[in-house]
């Protein structure tokens, strides 16, 4: 294998590509893993404000069934948890609320699967642009021993441009990746916020209404 590659490349370039490969592969892994969860997280919608407005008015009033039917229409993303509150309507609170958290477990697993994917890659491409950094340096030494009379800049400037090149690669992986993370984070910890609040607030009304049964 390095036979071919020797005929393919000279060796500067083989140091190159050899440096180049795990970053690009951490980059692949990256942008793969940015674009299924935003593809998964756009495709679970919570309620529009009007509606949640509306819906929280609703319970507000008592007015639960009403509530239950608009959240069926709009077809929530945590619509298994309110579908798991209505059918324990009739159990006591404690049992209610541990089916619905444990509903609610699923779904917000669901929301955060391979979101610490994205923490591992930033924390590997900086780490593999270090190691770039010093296969550069190495690259330089090694041709300024090898040179013979006095070193030329140039030399010295090629191994220097590799080293420099890897490590802002990696840096700006890591970057991307930290920051992807705390952006979905954020989205995710206020939709699962706001999604605990409406079933907490129909958990109290559901618990007034069996209460002022007779």
């Amino acid at each position: 294998m390095q036979q071919f590659l020797a005929t393919v490349f000279d060796s500067n370039d083989v140091w190159a590509i050899g440096t180049a490969v795990p970053l690009v592969i951490c980059s692949i892994a990256a942008l793969a893993l940015i674009a299924e969860r935003l593809v998964y997280l756009l495709s679970r919608r919570g309620l529009p404000l009007k509606r949640h407005n509306k819906v929280l008015e609703q319970i507000h009033h008592q007015e639960l069934e009403a509530a239950l039917t608009e959240l069926e229409q709009a077809k929530p993303y945590y619509l298994p948890a309110v579908k798991c509150l209505e059918e324990h309507a009739n159990e006591p609170k404690e049992v209610r609320e541990e089916a619905v958290a444990i509903t609610m477990h699923g779904i917000s697993h669901g929301m955060r699967r391979r979101m610490s994917g994205l923490l591992t890659v930033a924390s590997l491409a900086p780490m593999l642009g270090l190691l770039g950094t010093i296969i550069g340096l190495m690259r330089s030494f090694k041709d300024i021993g090898a040179h013979d009379g006095p070193v030329e800049p140039s030399i010295v400037a090629d191994g220097l441009w590799q080293a420099l090149t890897t490590t802002a690669a990696g840096l700006v992986i890591a970057v991307i990746c930290v920051l992807t993370h705390a952006l979905l984070s954020s989205r995710v910890r206020h939709a699962l916020a706001e999604a605990g609040d409406l079933l907490n607030r129909l958990n109290q009304s559901i618990e007034r209404q069996q209460r002022s049964k007779p």
